[in-house]
């Protein structure tokens, strides 16, 4: 990727989660980067290709982000409860610590309601998915026995439920939120349902 299509890209995702896709214009977005209007059809086709890039990048990231179910149960196999739910806690932190990704969220959460494809990403990937993989995981801690025999979508439920919690309040928002009183939360959250759910 050229600098110039990258500072493209990063001021856009500055402008559009600070005031949303719509209320950006093409000559404010090439202001913002110190380049002519006509020097951005150079990187890209239209501002909504713009959009479609970032995307993109949400998706490869999340992707990335999420372990298959077999690794998962793998780990299981050598580590205590607390040792994995502290690792999950770990990771969500790590992704949610990246100002560029929260960024990107806030640009779904925004578009989500004019944006056909920002709701199906929101409700597929960071609701319908989500709980899908967390209902899967939860199983699978039943079936090795560390946990009890409790049904499995309502602890996924129960467990999603509370990170949707702290996305609405502090990552959506508020760009600026005390990760270290996010993680605190987080964390006393995880202890509590461990103390909840071990067998």
């Amino acid at each position: 990727m050229s600098k110039t299509r990258e500072k493209i890209l990063d001021t856009a995702i500055d402008l559009f989660s600070e005031r949303g896709y719509n209320d950006v214009s093409v000559r404010e977005l090439t202001q913002a980067v110190g380049i002519k209007e006509s020097s951005l059809y150079n990187h890209f086709e239209n501002k909504q290709q713009i959009l479609d890039t970032i995307y993109q990048e949400l998706l490869q990231s999340y992707e990335t982000m999420t372990l298959p179910l077999k690794t998962i149960m793998e780990m299981l196999e050598n580590m205590s409860l607390e040792e994995f739910l502290e690792l999950a806690v770990r990771n969500f932190d790590n992704y949610m610590a990246q100002p560029r990704m929260r960024k990107i969220w806030r640009i779904i959460s925004i578009e989500r309601f004019r944006d056909e494809r920002a709701r199906e990403f929101f409700n597929r990937y960071l609701v319908d998915s989500a709980l899908e993989y967390q209902t899967k995981v939860f199983e699978g801690m039943i079936r090795k026995g560390l946990i009890k025999d409790w049904d499995p979508r309502a602890l996924a439920r129960e467990t999603h439920g509370f990170m949707l919690f702290v996305y609405f309040r502090y990552m959506e928002f508020d760009p600026q939120a005390d990760l270290k009183e996010v993680r605190e939360m987080v964390m006393d959250h995880m202890k509590f349902l461990t103390q909840a759910i071990r067998k």
